[in-house]
């Protein structure tokens, strides 16, 4: 049966929105590159759109535009922005919203928010609910848009500033994200060895320190390759792509043979985390590994890396798949040794990280939770005053943030120049 006619076949369902009570949402991911938070916007909307609403994506073009029309979302292109307050993007979504007649905006990540929050949001005419998954929020956003983040922790922070605020945990199509057969997985990502695979996906960004992490997994692997038969495998892009790249060629040459396989921007990574023995990685591309089954190294800033496992679970469930301190290679090198020696430990916390996803970070919960978030906002009163307290506030904030960037960019040229010191 094709997508359209099972529509149609569960619209008829008990349960199912009756056409009054469908709500037409337009979901603003920050943009279309590769990374989890993207990931998460679209996996979701798709969910929101299978509960029986209209759901349409705005972002600029990007790697993921394949995943948006793999999953039949229907797609408006955003103008490319130039400011983190941009006119254009900001009038193409004020035009779409009203064209389109949009209940709810769904915004990903601080500058799509803050488009938002200057754009349909502006009169208090049109309702939003924003999303921020990384680590940090921003004290610019505005206070009376719901926001959701990944972790209780965060979410506990945020409480000591706004009022409304959730928890969505970053949810993982447990149907699509599972194990087929490494042997399969290896030869559709060009392994063909029998050696034993770490893998890593996320972007190649310093964001966070997943750059100094990559580079510093490469620098391991190149000493421990000299007593284990152990690949590298690398998808992602960034700004830390070529120093990656060149890590990685000096690493190979060294061995006389690709001991580190950088394999760029990869549409659909599933057969990369399906090919490893061992998934190095943070938030929800952590979440992805062991819904594969595989034994996770949680990767954070700082030199941080923990194995994930029952006795460990405690505060990555609280705090998110992160950590912000650790002893750096040291520490890596001593998780990676313990678990490449060690196939039964593997195996065990491979099947506690599957069961683990299965339980609490499934696709459809989260779908129906948002879904009664989005409701709420929707049928929430009116508040003028503190609409407009929350708009003047964020205004002067984005402002001063403005400012801060450009003295920090101009320090940054005039120290890169040849008379700078």
């Amino acid at each position: 049966m094709g997508r359209r006619a099972l529509r149609a076949a569960v619209s008829q369902e008990p349960g199912y929105p009756a056409a009054n009570d469908r709500m037409r949402i337009l979901v603003y991911p920050h943009e279309l590159a590769m990374g989890g938070s993207q990931i998460n916007a679209l996996d979701l909307a798709a969910a929101v759109r299978e509960l029986g609403h209209d759901v349409f994506i705005y972002a600029t073009d990007g790697v993921l535009l394949d995943k948006v029309n793999e999953l039949g979302l229907p797609y408006i292109r955003a103008p490319r922005s130039r400011f983190s307050v941009d006119p254009r993007t900001i009038r193409k979504l004020n035009s779409t919203v009203r064209q389109m007649n949009i209940d709810i905006v769904h915004a990903y990540e601080w500058t799509a928010i803050v488009n938002t929050a200057f754009g349909p949001h502006l009169t208090g005419k049109h309702k939003a609910v924003m999303t921020v998954l990384s680590m940090d929020v921003p004290n610019f956003l505005p206070r009376d848009i719901p926001m959701i983040v990944g972790t209780q922790g965060l979410a506990e922070m945020e409480a000591q500033r706004r009022d409304d605020i959730h928890v969505i945990e970053p949810p993982i199509n447990t149907e699509l994200n599972k194990s087929t057969g490494k042997v399969r997985a290896r030869r559709q990502i060009g392994i063909h060895s029998q050696s034993l695979v770490i893998s890593i996906v996320g972007r190649l960004t310093t964001d966070l320190g997943k750059l100094d992490g990559v580079l510093a997994a490469i620098r391991v692997v190149d000493r421990l390759a000299h007593a284990q038969d152990v690949i590298l495998a690398i998808a992602g892009e960034g700004e830390g792509s070529t120093e990656v790249r060149g890590l990685a060629s000096s690493v190979n040459q060294h061995h006389g043979k690709e001991l580190v396989r950088v394999l760029g921007n990869v549409l659909d990574p599933r057969p990369v985390y399906d090919a490893a023995d061992i998934v190095l990685g943070m938030g929800s591309s952590a979440l992805r590994g062991m819904a594969f089954a595989k034994p996770l190294i949680v990767q954070g800033r700082c030199g941080f890396w923990r194995t994930a496992s029952p006795e460990t679970e405690a505060p990555f469930l609280k705090d998110g798949w992160f950590g912000t301190v650790g002893a750096g290679e040291v520490e890596l090198e001593r998780a990676l040794s313990e678990l490449l020696a060690d196939a039964p430990r593997r195996e065990m916390l491979g099947d506690y990280g599957r069961r683990l996803v299965e339980e609490r970070f499934g696709l459809a919960q989260a779908a129906e939770r948002l879904v009664s978030i989005y409701r709420a906002q929707l049928s929430a009163p009116r508040k003028p005053v503190a609409h407009a307290a929350s708009v003047a506030r964020s205004g002067f904030e984005t402002a001063k943030f403005r400012l801060s960037m450009r003295r920090q960019m101009r320090s940054v040229r005039m120290n890169s120049s040849p008379g700078g010191t």
